[in-house]
């Protein structure tokens, strides 16, 4: 798969360690979304399902569902949709970073923000995009071995040139290169 790869396409080999970075932050803020996201279904079935509001702190005690609107110190279930919330922009923060240095479409944006929004399809995104982003660098690293070994090569083959042997091949060159512009 190497030989298809466009090198303006794909990240720099300097931009790995950057990208491993930001996967393992992208990695991170999937599970605590997920988590986050698990407890918020939990908190709106309470809350529309039977009018209940988790509260923190309070007279029932350490942890105690009370009525809807009758919480008297700490609302654990506006604390949960306020966290979520702004757990969920760091999370597309993340998701963000990782599309832009691997260079991918927009698409894959997009179904990686989805899974900070559907129950347990945070876990299934993040595995799914942690695979496809090892996967791509591996083969990424793999083509810019080649690269390298290619230009030593070439490097080497150049410096074992005489001097009459590289005027002939540079004129071969240039009569190639005008032969092809004619075309």
């Amino acid at each position: 798969m190497t030989k298809n790869i466009d090198p303006t396409a794909i990240p720099a080999p300097s931009e790995f360690p950057r990208i491993k970075r930001y996967l393992r932050f992208y990695q991170w803020t999937a599970y605590i979304t997920g988590v986050l996201l698990l407890l918020l279904v939990i908190e709106m079935v309470y809350k529309y399902a039977f009018h209940l509001e988790i509260e923190l702190g309070g007279p029932f005690g350490f942890l105690a569902l009370v009525q809807d609107g009758t919480v008297t110190a700490i609302n654990l279930s506006r604390w949960i949709l306020i966290v979520h919330g702004w757990f969920y922009v760091i999370y597309l923060i993340a998701c963000y970073l990782v599309w832009q240095k691997m260079k991918w479409e927009l698409g894959w944006l997009l179904a990686m923000a989805g899974g900070g929004v559907v129950p347990f399809l945070s876990f299934i995104t993040e595995w799914l995009m942690t695979r496809r982003t090892k996967r791509q660098l591996a083969e990424y690293q793999a083509y810019w071995d080649a690269q390298g070994r290619e230009a030593e090569e070439l490097s080497a083959v150049e410096e074992s040139l005489s001097a009459q042997e590289r005027a002939a091949l540079d004129a071969e060159v240039a009569a190639e290169v005008e032969r092809r512009s004619q075309e």
